[in-house]
């Protein structure tokens, strides 16, 4: 109801129970909803754009997503690689989340030394850009100068993403 006239955006759709798939597609074809304990329908003009990590097409032959719903959401396909396949993204984004995070809080922008990025760039980003995200913000707000030194990386970035925990 709130997206009317406007855009809704479902992150991890392959999480999604396949009851609540049901619903979506309902309000997707349909263009409307009842609220609960509603005894009319709400009419809703909204764009969907759905994200997921997940084989969609795997988990409809699966059965685990809804196939109908499947083509409803897939009218235009946007693959994107994870960041460890575009580390070329690493350095923009590392100046965007840079710039948002010191305006955000209220701080002075902080430059990454080469060594640094080099360090960044070298690793596997298995939390993708949402983790290359948090850990700016936190070198960001924690940062002691003007500029982010590799030590100020945290151990297991720095270690390669090796565990940093003793073996068993």
């Amino acid at each position: 109801e709130l997206a009317h006239k406007g855009t809704l955006f479902l992150d991890e759709i392959g999480e999604m129970p396949l009851s609540t798939q049901t619903k979506l597609l309902r309000v997707l074809e349909e263009r409307e909803f009842m609220r609960v304990g509603a005894e009319t329908p709400i009419s809703v003009d909204v764009r969907v754009i759905a994200a997921t990590n997940q084989p969609l097409l795997q988990a409809v032959e699966l059965g685990d997503f809804r196939r109908d719903l499947y083509y409803r959401l897939n009218v235009l396909h946007i693959e994107l690689p994870p960041l460890r396949e575009r580390p070329e993204d690493i350095p923009l984004l590392i100046d965007a989340f840079i710039h948002q995070t010191s305006k955000e809080h209220d701080l002075p922008p902080v430059r990454i030394d080469p060594d640094a990025l080099g360090i960044l760039l070298e690793h596997a980003w298995p939390g993708n850009v949402r983790e290359l995200r948090n850990l700016v913000e936190s070198m960001v707000v924690l940062a002691t100068g003007q500029v982010i030194r590799p030590d100020d990386i945290p151990p297991e970035v720095r270690s390669g993403g090796r565990s940093l925990l003793p073996r068993p």
